[in-house]
């Protein structure tokens, strides 16, 4: 119900009411109510009410209410408001600002009036924002790049002049 600070292992869910500081393991979830600093590993997820600062690992799916720093990998999906770092997601990872690098099998998204900086290479790249950075997929779609570059099928800057808004192979903010 409070706070956690060691280690947890437990066979369903290991976690905190408050803030966890240290090493969880569960064979569902593990996670905290507010922050989580430290390596949460979990057969289906790992997350936080507000900040998540360390290493997640989980089956299906990681995530924090406010900012997630760190590396994640999962089955399905990651994300958060902010998000720094690496995340490997098997569907993919998404959320308003993005900074590092983001792999997924299916989708990166950025909420709309959010950013991406750093790499988002998946099969489609929704940046529903600014693109500072490379975008790599079969498809790419960004309303603006600010500084980077799209490398794909079908490009598209929603703000690009008329002529240069989708193009294939690459594009730029023009």
């Amino acid at each position: 119900g409070e706070n956690i600070v060691g280690v947890c292992i437990a066979g369903l869910g290991a976690g905190a009411g408050g803030s966890f500081k240290g090493i969880a393991i569960a064979g569902l979830g593990a996670g905290a109510g507010e922050d989580f600093k430290g390596l949460a590993i979990a057969g289906l997820g790992a997350g936080c009410g507000e900040n998540f600062d360390g290493i997640a690992v989980a089956g299906l799916g990681v995530g924090a209410g406010e900012r997630f720093t760190g590396l994640a990998i999962c089955g399905l999906g990651a994300g958060a408001p902010e998000v720094r770092g690496l995340v490997i997601g098997g569907i993919g990872a998404g959320g308003l600002d993005l900074k590092g690098v983001f792999l997924g099998g299916a989708m990166i998204r950025v909420e709309k009036g959010g950013r991406l900086s750093g790499l988002a290479a998946s099969s489609f790249n929704h940046i529903r924002g600014a693109l500072n950075g490379l975008s790599i997929g079969i498809v790419n779609y960004a309303w603006t790049i600010e500084k980077g570059i799209q490398l794909g099928v079908v490009n598209i800057v929603r703000d690009n002049p008329k002529g240069l808004k989708v193009l294939p192979v690459f594009n730029a903010g023009f």
